[in-house]
């Protein structure tokens, strides 16, 4: 069995030495290093979840980067009952039980492509953790540990004071004089770019970080290889998995935007999952041909979101039409991955899994949309003892189950600099931990070449059949090879657009290189400045006289403690168009700015504000997420300027609809909004979601659900 090494947080560790044993069971290796000698056995679980332990929740899906909280000691009275809370998945080398290097230790060694992989991955990183407040993590070398190509934290580290870009931005700036050739020029300009504010937030942070990426990839020769199987396996008589290419197919070839990898696992019976996982294979393989070739980033990851979720509508329009309620309604989970030039991108829905293997570890690099993984999220529970309670593996969601308003796929994308293996697969794989038992052994060899893929993948497909055996099982491999081909160019950064076009005019821009303002000319300083004074006077008084603004939105001051019954009340933010399409206006939402959508006690309002207001997935689609209603109140956690229109993404805090009847309640479930609980005027949210986790399949429709609501509430 392999070792189970934790990381140690709390006052309570630093009176322990190397050699000592905490509770009879954790063994002291080194400063917080402790080994776990009863690895089979559950931790202590905390009674309540204190405030600096709910960020590691927040950020599970990041938990490729980030440990989670495994359990925790409590000490003996004596010790003033000082807690150590134990951090599982950290950035730990399981054969010298020692903590993987800084990235400023092995910074100057790596790749060009390696160091803009580290930056960009930092980037991601970014405003995720200064929306928990912990922002301060990414800024301390020490804890920016790298495991091959990843970035991995080794602990959340709350931040005392505001951090920004600028502080990112001066600490890059000091790896520069060890950068590699291809790099140094390019992160010395990024990094002036932020300290001086004109990289203002994370999303043009990454869009430049992407820009040299690619560049840089010209620089590499990739292939891909692809295999898929699937079987029924020795339990059922019928197979409702589906799989693209079809079973035991073998293909190679250079990655582009159609070099795709699909699992699914079908719902709802033979007649029903089966066709259900075809269907969705069907749509998303004949949409997949209509990407054209050099697409962007951005605009892959929001075609892929968007064909999940016409693919959903597919299998859902096919529910509706054969009348299909309840249980009897098909469904499918769904992996999707798909490798174009540098990146790979993984799509998914329901608790088939992606897992990445690299020479040195297994990631799984999926969260199960299943009841025990929103709870930690929603910051309830620990994963360790959610997973415990009744009904945790049952899916909050899958395609075709309700339709694309209620659904929440997620695209992650990963930069590749070096060989990989990807492997995505049906719980009749990955059930009881097989993955991890056998990556070692059966999926490691790929990389000496000791076996070949068409190899790997039948074995797994036997180990599936033999030590699980419950289900069908079904498999795909992506063998992704990365080849020098010729050394990196120089990069230099494009300037970054200003809207205003008297700022315009003032920068000299070339194609393949900045020119920086010149701050230390006094006049052109000046005109600079004055300039800036003249649009914050302009942008003041549009504001203040605009009745749009004054009728449609209050913008309440940043708190800096905001109580946790109106924080985080969403699992994803959604993104809603600013008030006005001029960006000036936009600015002054900052970030963690709170919105109130006009008047709770307005009686009337000539603006015709009792309209609902569209919450939408992205700034490019159609797909609307939701509504919110007048009186609600809104936290902008990100800006993002596209042409000449401002976008916030937003994260739903408060909303007044109150619900008295069961009328009421069945419309506004329909169409099954996970986002219900939130308009429920009630003080135990965490009851009702565990009474509806609970009966959750004997409640199939709205009507159902909305019936259960009343009666829940009126006992």
């Amino acid at each position: 069995m392999p070792k189970h090494y934790l990381w140690a947080i709390g006052e309570g560790i630093k009176t322990y030495r190397p050699g000592q044993i905490i509770a009879d069971r954790y063994q002291v290796e080194q400063s917080k290093i402790l080994l776990d000698t009863q690895p089979q056995k559950m931790p202590e679980m905390p009674q309540e979840i204190p405030g600096k332990i709910r960020p590691y929740l927040k950020l599970f899906s990041y938990r490729l980067h980030i440990p989670q909280v495994f359990g925790l000691v409590s000490l003996p009275s004596n010790q003033k009952a000082k807690k150590i809370w134990l951090l599982e998945g950290g950035p730990i080398n399981l054969e010298t039980a020692s903590l993987m290097p800084q990235i400023t230790t092995v910074w100057a060694n790596a790749t060009p492509m390696r160091q803009l992989n580290w930056l960009w991955q930092i980037a991601q990183l970014w405003q995720p953790l200064i929306v928990q407040q912990v922002g301060s993590s990414l800024l301390n070398p020490e804890n920016l540990r790298v495991e091959g190509q990843l970035v991995r934290l080794l602990e959340l580290q709350p931040d005392k004071k505001p951090v920004t870009l600028q502080h990112l931005g001066r600490l890059w700036q000091k790896w520069v004089k060890n950068a590699q050739p291809g790099v140094a020029k390019f992160l010395k300009q990024l990094s002036e770019q932020m300290m001086t504010g004109e990289v203002e937030n994370a999303d043009l942070l990454i869009t430049q970080l992407d820009n040299a990426l690619q560049a840089l990839g010209r620089s590499q020769v990739r292939s891909i290889h692809i295999t898929t199987a699937t079987d029924t396996g020795p339990s059922r008589d019928h197979n409702e998995d589906a799989c693209f290419p079809p079973s035991k197919t073998l293909i190679s070839y250079p990655p582009s935007s159609n070099t795709v990898a699909i699992v699914c696992d079908g719902v709802g019976g033979q007649d029903g999952g089966e066709r259900a996982s075809q269907l969705a294979i069907q749509v998303l393989s004949e949409q997949l041909e209509k990407i054209p070739k050099n697409e962007d980033s951005v605009t892959i990851s929001t075609k892929l979101e968007e064909f999940v979720c016409m693919a959903n509508d597919a299998i859902c329009d096919q529910n509706d039409n054969e009348q299909r309620q309840g249980r009897q309604r098909m469904g499918t989970t769904l992996v999707m991955a798909l490798a174009n030039l540098h990146e790979l991108y993984i799509s998914h829905i329901g608790d088939s899994r992606a897992y990445w293997i690299t020479p040195n570890r297994c990631y799984q690099v999926t969260v199960d949309d299943d009841i025990a993984s929103r709870q930690v999220r929603l910051g309830y529970s620990l994963y360790n003892d959610a997973i415990q309670q009744v009904a945790s593996g049952a899916l909050t969601q899958a395609l075709g189950i309700t339709n694309s308003m209620s659904l929440y796929p997620t695209v992650q994308r990963f930069p590749i600099d070096e060989d990989s293996i990807f492997l995505i697969c049906s719980d009749g794989l990955s059930d009881k931990n097989r993955v991890e038992e056998c990556w070692q052994t059966e999926i490691l060899p790929l990389f000496y070449g000791k076996v070949d893929l068409a190899t790997v993948r039948d074995r797994l497909i036997k180990i599936a059949n033999s030590k699980n055996g419950h289900d069908n099982v079904t498999v795909g491999l992506l063998h992704y090879r990365v080849t020098a081909r010729s050394q990196a160019t120089e990069l230099s950064l494009p300037p970054i657009e200003i809207k205003s076009a008297q700022l315009k005019k003032l920068s000299i821009e070339s194609k393949n290189q900045t020119v920086m303002f010149d701050l230390e000319s006094k006049n052109r300083w000046f005109y600079l400045l004055g300039i800036f004074i003249l649009l914050g006077l302009g942008g003041v008084l549009v504001f203040l006289l605009s009745p749009i603004v004054k009728d449609l939105i209050e913008v309440i001051a940043p708190r800096q403690n905001i109580s946790d019954n109106v924080e985080n009340r969403k699992e994803k933010p959604d993104f809603l168009p600013s008030p006005t399409s001029t960006s000036s206006k936009s600015l002054s939402l900052d970030v963690n700015s709170f919105i109130l959508i006009g008047d709770r006690n307005s009686s009337a309002n000539k603006l015709n504000l009792n309209k609902p207001i569209k919450l939408r997935t992205n700034t490019r689609g159609n797909i609307i997420k939701g509504i919110v209603s007048q009186g609600s109140i809104l936290k902008v956690t990100r800006k993002i300027i596209q042409s000449e229109e401002a976008w916030l993404e937003l994260e739903v805090c408060s909303v007044t609809e109150s619900l008295n009847s069961e009328q009421e309640v069945i419309d506004y479930l329909q169409p099954k909004d996970r986002g219900w609980i939130q308009k429920l005027n009630i003080e135990s949210r965490l009851d009702i979601v565990n009474y509806f986790d609970g009966n959750s399949e004997q409640y199939g429709n709205s009507e159902q659900l909305g019936e259960c609501a009343i009666d829940f509430l009126q006992r």
